[in-house]
């Protein structure tokens, strides 16, 4: 964070040159309001274009962004679908996104 004595930090940063974009990991989304609360202010703070909240595939998870599908919407109104197409290609994904990590395939 680029104000002295802040010691917030983003789980990880992603770059494309013209757009930066904060990524906050939560394993277990409980607090709704106050993820999406520390997350806003952390995008304000950093001067970060866009915020990404990554999931566990939990079912914990899935009910949690299905509960509160309209609260969320409006700070991440982009899909994670359309979300992980646009870093796949490098682009910008356009807005804040939620995005569930997908489950890892058996071999």
């Amino acid at each position: 964070m680029p104000l002295p004595g802040d010691l917030r930090a983003w789980d990880a940063a992603l770059k494309n040159g013209r757009c930066e974009i904060g990524v906050d990991a939560e394993t277990r989304l409980r607090d709704v309001q106050a993820v999406d609360r520390r997350i806003m202010l952390k995008l304000r703070d950093s001067g970060y274009d866009r915020a990404i909240l990554l999931l566990s595939p939990t079912r914990a998870n899935r009910e949690a962004l299905r509960e509160h599908r309209q609260l969320l919407s409006a700070n991440y109104p982009v899909t994670g679908r359309v979300a992980l197409a646009a870093l796949r290609a490098g682009r910008d994904p356009g807005g804040n996104a939620i995005i569930v990590v997908p489950p890892k395939r058996r071999e």
